[in-house]
C-alpha cells in the first residue's frame, strides 16, 4: 500500500514537471526573443495567480504561480495590460503602488512590428524545437512502444450493428464519410467527427473489391462521442504468456510465437483469434504459429475453462499498447501527424457546411483537466509514452497559440501585420476591448472545461467499476 501511494507521489510530481516544462519552453521564448531585441520585461511566470515564490533579479520579476495551468512573459511593450485579465495582476499592482511611494509613469519605447512578430512566435517556436527533440529521442530508444495500426478490421462482434450492416475481419476501411483514412486512429477520429448523424458511409476494400456500407454508430455512455460498436481493429496476436496445464503450454508453444490462423482462417487480431476459438468449439484445431522465421502447425484441442465458461488453449496474448502519439518511429512522420490532426480539428471547428463536426468536436474537447488526467495515466505506462504525449501536447500548443485571436501568441501577430499593412496603429481602446473580451472568453471556457473534465473523469471512474464488476461476476 505505502508503494503504491508512493508510485502515485511519482507519477503526480513527474507530470507536474512534464507539464511545467512544456509551459516553461514557451514562455522562454518570448522571453529570449525580448531580451535579444533589448524590450522590457517585467516578469516570467511559470503558472498564474499569487506567487508561491518570486525573486526579482536585474529588474525582472521571476515567479511560481499557484495555478499551474499556463504561464506568461510580461512585456509591456509587446502587451501593456491584456494579460493582465489572465495573470490576476492588477491586486497585486494595486497593492505594490499603495505600499511604495508614488513614481513617475515610465516612458516605453515602441518596438518595430517585425519585431512584436518575432517576439510573439518564439514561445510557439519554442514548443516546435522541444517536440522535435522529444521525436528524435524517442525514436533514439528501441525499448519505446511505437505501433501504427492500419484499418485492417481485426474483429467484428456477431449481431452488431456493423455485423449487420456487412463489416467482417479482414476488410480494410478506406474512407468515412469521403474522408481518406490511413491509419485506425484517423478513422476513429472521423467516426466521432461524423456529427449526430448516427451513422456514417463507409468505402471498405474486401480482397481488392470495393464495397460501400452504411454502418450505425453506439454512442459511448458517458463520453457521448460515436463509437463503431463490437469492431477492432487488426492486432499481432502474440504470445505474452502460457497458463500452466492447458493445451498451449503443453504442445510447446511459446512466448513470443504469433499466432496466424485457426483452422485456416487467418486471425486478424487477438479478439478475431479468441471468436474463431470460441466457435470451433471443443474440437481438435490446427492453428498457424510463425516462431522467427519458420512457419509452424500446432494440432490443439481446447480445453473448457470453467471459470471463462468456454474452451481455451491457455494463451496469454501480449497488450494492445498503440497510441495516437507513439504511432511513428520516424520524427517526420509523426509529427506530421501530430499537427494534421490538430488543422483536422479546426477544419472541423470552422467549416460552415458541417454544423454536426463542430457539434463534435465542442463534446469531445477537453481542457487542462484532461490533459493532465492523460500524461498522469501515460507517465504510470512508461517515461517513453509520456515524453511521447508531451511532444503532442507541444504541437498542439504551438499551433493553438498561433491562432488570430487577440490574448493569444497569434492575436499579436494579427496586430503587428495590421500596422505593417495599414502603417497605423490599432486604436488602444479597440486593442483593449478585444482583449478583454476574448480573455473573458478563454477564463469561461477554461473554466467549464476544467468543471466538465472533472464531471467525465467521476463519471467514467463509475462506469469502468461497474463494467468491472459485470465481468468479475460472470
Amino acid at each position: 500500500m505505502i508503494e503504491e501511494i508512493g508510485l502515485k507521489v511519482l507519477a503526480g510530481i513527474a507530470v507536474a514537471l512534464l507539464f511545467s516544462l512544456a509551459i516553461f519552453i514557451h514562455e522562454l521564448g518570448h522571453f529570449l526573443a525580448a531580451k535579444w531585441f533589448g524590450l522590457q520585461i517585467d516578469a516570467f511566470s511559470i503558472g498564474f495567480g499569487p506567487a508561491l515564490l518570486k525573486k526579482k533579479i536585474n529588474g525582472v520579476e521571476y515567479k511560481l504561480g499557484c495555478i499551474p495551468f499556463g504561464g506568461y512573459v510580461a512585456l509591456p511593450q509587446l502587451d501593456p495590460s491584456g494579460m493582465d485579465k489572465i495573470q490576476g495582476e492588477q491586486g497585486e499592482k494595486a497593492e505594490a503602488k499603495s505600499e511604495e511611494p508614488p513614481q513617475e509613469e515610465r516612458v516605453l519605447v515602441d518596438i518595430a512590428p517585425w519585431k512584436r512578430i518575432v517576439v510573439s512566435i518564439a514561445g510557439p517556436f519554442g514548443n516546435f524545437i522541444l517536440a522535435i527533440l522529444l521525436a528524435l529521442l524517442i525514436s533514439w530508444v528501441p525499448s519505446a512502444r511505437i505501433r501504427v495500426v492500419d484499418t485492417r478490421v481485426g474483429e467484428v462482434v456477431d449481431k452488431t450493428p456493423a455485423w449487420e450492416a456487412g463489416l467482417r475481419p479482414g476488410d480494410r476501411i478506406d474512407e468515412v464519410n469521403g474522408e481518406k483514412v490511413n491509419t485506425w486512429m484517423e478513422m476513429m477520429v472521423e467516426n466521432v467527427l461524423s456529427g449526430n448523424a448516427g451513422k456514417a458511409i463507409f468505402k471498405i476494400d474486401r480482397a481488392g473489391k470495393t464495397l460501400t456500407l452504411e454502418i450505425p454508430f453506439t454512442k459511448h455512455e458517458v463520453m457521448g462521442i460515436q463509437l463503431l460498436e463490437g469492431v477492432y481493429s487488426e492486432a499481432p496476436c502474440m504470445i505474452g504468456g502460457l497458463i500452466p496445464g492447458f493445451p498451449a503450454e503443453e504442445a510447446g508453444l511459446k512466448p513470443g510465437d504469433l499466432l496466424l490462423s485457426v483452422a485456416g482462417v487467418p486471425a486478424w487480431g487477438a479478439t478475431h483469434f479468441r471468436e474463431l476459438i470460441r466457435k470451433n468449439g471443443a474440437a481438435d484445431v490446427d492453428v498457424g504459429v510463425r516462431r522467427g522465421k519458420e512457419i509452424l502447425t500446432f494440432r490443439l484441442t481446447p480445453k473448457f475453462d470453467a471459470k471463462a465458461n468456454r474452451q481455451l488453449l491457455g494463451v496469454k496474448f501480449t497488450e494492445d499498447d498503440a497510441k495516437a502519439w507513439m504511432m511513428y518511429r520516424d520524427p517526420v512522420d509523426q509529427l506530421t501527424w501530430d499537427a494534421l490532426s490538430v488543422f483536422r480539428v479546426l477544419r472541423a471547428l470552422v467549416n460552415p457546411k458541417q454544423e454536426g463536426e463542430r457539434a463534435a468536436v465542442a463534446n469531445s474537447l477537453g481542457g487542462p483537466a484532461m490533459i493532465v488526467i492523460h500524461l498522469y495515466q501515460t507517465v504510470k505506462g512508461g517515461m517513453m509514452d509520456a515524453l511521447g504525449f508531451l511532444r503532442m501536447i507541444c504541437i498542439n500548443l504551438a499551433i493553438l497559440n498561433l491562432l488570430p485571436l487577440p490574448v493569444l501568441d497569434g492575436g499579436h501577430v494579427m496586430f503587428a501585420c495590421y500596422e505593417i499593412i495599414t502603417r497605423r496603429k490599432p486604436h488602444p481602446k479597440v486593442v483593449s476591448t478585444l482583449v478583454t473580451v476574448f480573455a473573458s472568453i478563454l477564463i469561461a471556457l477554461m473554466i467549464f472545461l476544467l468543471c466538465r473534465d472533472i464531471f467525465r473523469e467521476y463519471k467514467l471512474s463509475q462506469w469502468r467499476n461497474t463494467i468491472e464488476e459485470k465481468v468479475e461476476s460472470k
